[in-house]
């Protein structure tokens, strides 16, 4: 199962270098001046056929070196929608998450924040306005950030201008022969047992285990439960064990095929509303669905003085707003959420 889902390269994915002219033999020796020369005559002829084949970006976006989860990279497709809505559909996006924007109508091209000397100097002769947005202030020796006033999406979209009715949720497109893949069971729901193997794990988003298997063990004759995940997540019993074997989009293909999922705050989630795929969400009270979620998705809180608090992972209080939400809550807005199978899936559509 190992390798299940490879990424497959969409039409917004390309490899710049292999579109580029040789104009010289490497092995020949010539004057640094000569070099110099036929360097910059070649940049520039790939960069008129750059031109030519995507024309000049009008938006980059991307996030801060060293700022930016799964989850992060995959909310620039809201920004990239919202520009393209607006008559500016030249969006490029520089990510190390090429597979997020396969296929995606909405970006022209996807470029690495690793690129080449020839990218780079493209970007920086015809590139537009880079975008790189953040939706919270850090405060490292509290470890924790401070809460948004709003919804993440739309600090983002106000810190790219973007202005007037949006629509605050992410897109992820998927082919055919992905679709099909993702079909394993009749009446499948995806579920996660942890976030531990996310890049940013925070303890104050985290509930048990134990208690997701009290939710398949009480449902299991009714769905069939697929476990999503990295490998060294704890085991759910009674699922379709595909933790460690999916890729980004394979795990896609396993949400648009399922009646629900089932998890934490975190990329699962947010990947799950980019392929319309409703939740049940075990927020706690860490933050807010009105800060971080959508409103199609069952956001299970707890009610604590501190929430919500964005802290990482020191919680004074022992995550007691974890501690309320039951696995018998769980169980409840799973079938509720079941219930509204193939209904139109709610959105937030603010005016900013």
């Amino acid at each position: 199962m190992v390798g299940l889902f490879q990424p497959e390269k969409g039409i917004a994915h390309e490899q710049a270098s292999g579109h580029r002219l040789l104009l010289v033999h490497p092995d020949h020796h010539l004057g640094s001046s000569t070099n110099f020369m036929i360097s910059s005559w070649r940049r520039k002829l790939w960069g008129l056929s750059v031109l030519a084949r995507h024309g000049k970006p009008s938006t980059i976006l991307s996030f801060r070196e060293g700022l930016g989860g799964l989850g992060d990279q995959l909310l620039l497709t809201t920004l990239a929608r919202e520009f393209r809505q607006r008559g500016k559909p030249r969006v490029w996006v520089s990510t190390y998450a090429p597979e997020f924007f396969a296929g995606n109508p909405d970006i022209q091209r996807v470029v690495s924040p690793d690129s080449d000397d020839d990218e780079r100097w493209f970007i920086t002769r015809f590139g537009g306005r880079t975008i790189s947005p953040t939706y919270a202030s850090h405060i490292p020796e509290e470890r924790r950030d401070t809460p948004p006033t709003k919804h993440l999406l739309a600090i983002m979209c106000e810190q790219a201008g973007i202005s007037g009715s949006v629509d605050l949720r992410p897109y992820l497109y998927l082919t055919d022969s992905e679709m099909q893949k993702g079909h394993l069971l009749e009446n499948q729901i995806a579920i996660q047992s942890t976030g531990q193997s996310s890049k940013y794990f925070m303890w104050t988003k985290e509930w048990y285990p134990e208690r997701f298997q009290e939710v398949v063990d009480a449902l299991k004759n009714r769905f069939n439960f697929v476990q999503v995940g990295g490998k060294d997540d704890p085991k759910l019993e009674g699922t379709y064990d595909l933790r460690g074997h999916l890729s980004i989009r394979g795990t896609a293909a396993i949400l648009a095929n399922s009646v629900l999922f089932v998890g934490l705050v975190g990329f699962l989630m947010h990947l799950a509303r980019a392929v319309d795929c409703r939740a049940a969400i075990v927020y706690g009270g860490r933050e807010l669905p009105s800060q971080s979620g959508y409103p199609c998705n069952e956001n299970l809180t707890g009610q604590t003085f501190c929430s919500p608090c964005w802290r990482y992972d020191d919680c004074p209080g022992q995550r007691a707003c974890m501690e309320q939400i039951t696995s018998e809550h769980v169980i409840q807005a799973v079938q509720r959420c079941a219930q509204r199978l193939n209904q139109p899936l709610e959105i937030d559509q603010p005016t900013l």
